[in-house]
């Protein structure tokens, strides 16, 4: 590498340690590398670590979702309510099995789901919620969200992709819901690359992600006789080995993102993005005047910022769905930066972050 790229300081780099390597290692030494026993493992331990029954390990947080609503019941058709900003993972992973989205607005003050404007979003045709703990939050909306849930008598899906081994005393990420998931891509606390996991709280809804993930049946492997429709989502031994090494840093890794972003914090205080439940949000975001402008500003200095999600209703496939005010979804698009965030983001980067942005010349903005 030239010094110019030594300089670079990327948006998500991960954070893979020598052990990662040789966990990897000594399962290709195995000569075993699809599905098996490691698979398995990482399944289990991820169960514990969320604190739900069953984990099914599958090959992206986008199929996690669409797997958890067809584990739910949910067919070709029904209603489902997302939130109107964020990545178009999430609601693609319903459209593309046949679900009608509709729109919840988000809270300017946590980018999640606002409690108090659920209601308007909900019909009498609604067949499921979707919570996303956006960057990693599990704060006191979710117990909102999910007491409107229980009140309508609709299923709350947990979108976890971001809280994996974190919470509160009692409850983990991805337990909060009728069902969750999680996902494992690059920006993610533990990353295989590509991958996620549905999360069970019973065995008809471990069968049914199995089943989902593997051929549309939980016993052909065995019986040699399929007795549904499905398709190949499962995630590899290969994958999981890389996983189960991240397990076992689950804590190293947060504490580092709780370093880079205390060191953040002393350098811009009110002006970076809180999480609502009070610990440290996965990613590190600002609000200014002119997003194009600092990103420009930054990436001048190899501080590759970006700007990060769009209103759902921005993408063509979904422009119907704007059927009411989304005004703190568009104050998210119009002003918000995401700053370098990766678990492999070093205190060294965040403090240079920090002075960059502390001498930007743009005037910052306030989401509530």
């Amino acid at each position: 590498m030239n010094q110019q790229q030594h300089s670079i300081i990327p948006l998500a780099e991960p954070w893979l340690p020598p052990s990662c390597a040789e966990a990897v290692s000594r399962q290709i030494e195995t000569s075993f590398v699809g599905p098996g026993p490691t698979a398995q493992s990482f399944a289990s331990r991820l169960a514990q670590v969320c604190d739900v029954a069953a984990a099914v390990p599958v090959s992206s947080g986008t199929v996690a979702l669409s797997i958890a609503a067809q584990a739910l019941g949910l067919r070709p058709g029904d209603e489902v309510i997302v939130p109107a900003y964020g990545v178009i993972s999430v609601i693609n992973a319903f459209g593309v099995i046949g679900l009608r989205p509709r729109l919840a607005e988000i809270d300017a003050a946590t980018g999640c789901i606002d409690p108090k404007r659920l209601g308007e979003a909900i019909t009498k045709d609604t067949r499921a919620v979707v919570y996303v703990d956006f960057c990693g939050s599990i704060g006191d909306d979710l117990d909102e969200v999910a007491a409107i849930c229980a009140d309508r008598g609709v299923p709350l899906i947990e979108d976890a992709a971001w809280a994996l081994g974190r919470g509160r005393p009692g409850r983990r990420g991805g337990s909060f819901g009728q069902i969750g998931t999680i996902s494992f891509s690059v920006p993610k606390i533990l990353t295989t690359g590509q991958g996620g996991a549905v999360l069970a709280h019973d065995e008809a809804q471990r069968d049914a992600a199995i089943a989902a993930a593997d051929q549309g049946d939980v016993d052909w492997r065995r019986t040699n006789l399929n007795k549904s429709i499905g398709s190949n989502l499962r995630l590899s031994d290969l994958a999981a080995a890389l996983g189960n090494a991240e397990l076992d840093q689950i804590e190293e890794r947060w504490a580092r993102k709780r370093s880079a972003y205390s060191i953040l914090a002393k350098h811009l205080g009110e002006r970076l993005f809180r999480a609502a439940d009070g610990d440290v949000p996965m990613q590190h975001i600002i609000f200014v005047e002119r997003p194009d402008d600092v990103v420009s500003q930054l990436k001048s200095q190899g501080i590759l910022a970006a700007r990060q999600y769009r209103p759902m209703y921005h993408h063509p496939p979904y422009e119907a769905l704007r059927d009411r005010d989304f005004k703190a979804s568009e104050f998210w698009f119009a002003h918000s930066v995401y700053l370098p965030f990766g678990v492999g983001l070093t205190e060294e980067g965040a403090d240079r972050i920090g002075v960059a942005v502390q001498r930007l010349n743009c005037r910052f903005m306030s989401p509530s």
